[in-house]
């Protein structure tokens, strides 16, 4: 049905984070697209090379950049949401975590064994018909599991997942700082967000975000309602900040730059979002589309994407109309290869599947 605007906040911006998963999974593919970034710094000539680069730079490495810092975003809004007055206490802490564990760290641990055991599988299978395997794939398995589930991961995308679970452990230690210290505690987070300072395991954007986002969520403020508000302002400085952040790519202000962008392209995000969800057929579809979003997060470093990028080198060389072809269109392949392993795994092995995605998969496809 649609969803009309003077619909049930609650109900409205949950149906807005469900439709949002999709599109931002897509850009997290196009941050990983093919020669996206090959020089430290951005040089604002008319060379094609260089013209490629800014426009690679504006797309994944500036625009797309609020995908990850969403989901951070999210999962902190939707651990507290819901949370009623007085029922936060350990057996409320405990029952979070228990979900948690099904729907986060399994599924961590069993995305980076399966790396694990792909890489050894490949380079033990082209060992055996003489083709040259990759001393450096084969480095990842001899890590050892510190590597694969913590510093690494084997499994690289999931460093997400890893971040997402460590801040899942601290989390509870966030309500009682936002309840005592309300806005000095929202001013702190600004702060640290704006300093210089950096972390590496979990990351900054980790513990930034997913702690607006519950200290949001603990305060129950509606994210529609202050999206709405400042709809003009934040498109209007969004518009003004990713072109500027862009051009400062490898310059002293480039990272403030883009840090600044990012709050405002979110809001931005979620206003654009909150249209299109308007459109019936659209927001069914995305909706739907939501439940493959994990395993697509997933999979697609296995193999898929780094064998597709070949694929499309072999074909079209390594010119420059090739790159960008590449850049265009090897994620749009990706999408739709993991897409198809989606549908058939969820159809063949549901349960496994549902054990492998943490329970995101959708049964209506069996």
């Amino acid at each position: 049905m649609i969803l009309p605007q003077d619909q049930s906040i609650d109900l409205r911006q949950s149906t807005l984070i469900k439709a949002m998963r999709f599109p931002l999974i897509v850009m997290v593919l196009y941050i990983h697209s093919p020669g996206a970034f090959f020089e430290p710094r951005l040089e604002l000539s008319f060379d094609g090379w260089n013209i490629y680069h800014i426009i690679a730079e504006f797309i994944s490495g500036h625009m797309f950049a609020i995908a990850t810092r969403c989901f951070f975003f999210f999962s902190g809004f939707l651990f507290y949401r819901y949370l009623k007055d007085g029922e936060f206490s350990i057996k409320w802490v405990i029952t979070k975590w228990k979900k948690r564990f099904w729907s986060l760290l399994v599924p961590f641990l069993f995305w980076n064994l399966i790396m694990v055991v792909a890489v050894f599988l490949k380079n033990v299978i082209f060992d055996a018909l003489s083709l040259k395997s990759s001393v450096e794939e084969l480095s990842l398995v001899g890590k050892g599991p510190l590597y694969w589930f913590l510093t690494g991961p084997a499994d690289y995308p999931l460093w997400f997942l890893r971040d997402l679970i460590l801040m899942t452990l601290v989390a509870p230690l966030i309500y009682p700082i936002v309840k005592t210290f309300r806005w000095a505690s929202l001013f702190i987070l600004i702060l640290f967000y704006l300093s210089p300072l950096t972390l590496t395991i979990p990351s900054k954007q980790a513990i930034i975000y997913f702690s607006v986002g519950a200290w949001l969520g603990i305060n129950r403020f509606d994210l529609l309602t202050i999206c709405r508000k400042y709809k003009i302002p934040a498109a209007v400085i969004s518009v003004i900040l990713l072109p500027i952040a862009t051009s400062q790519v490898g310059r002293p202000l480039h990272t403030f730059l883009l840090d600044l962008f990012i709050p405002f392209g979110i809001i931005m995000s979620i206003n654009i979002c909150d249209n299109l969800i308007n459109n019936e057929k659209i927001c069914e579809r995305l909706c739907k589309l939501s439940a493959s979003v994990f395993f697509i997060y997933a999979i697609h470093e296995i193999y898929i994407l780094g064998w597709t990028k070949g694929l499309f080198l072999r074909i079209f060389g390594d010119s420059l109309f090739s790159t960008c072809i590449s850049y265009l269109f090897v994620p749009v392949v990706v999408l739709f290869v993991c897409l198809g392993v989606y549908y058939l795994f969820n159809r063949i092995m549901p349960r496994t599947m549902s054990f492998a995605c943490g329970g995101r998969t959708d049964f209506r496809t069996q």
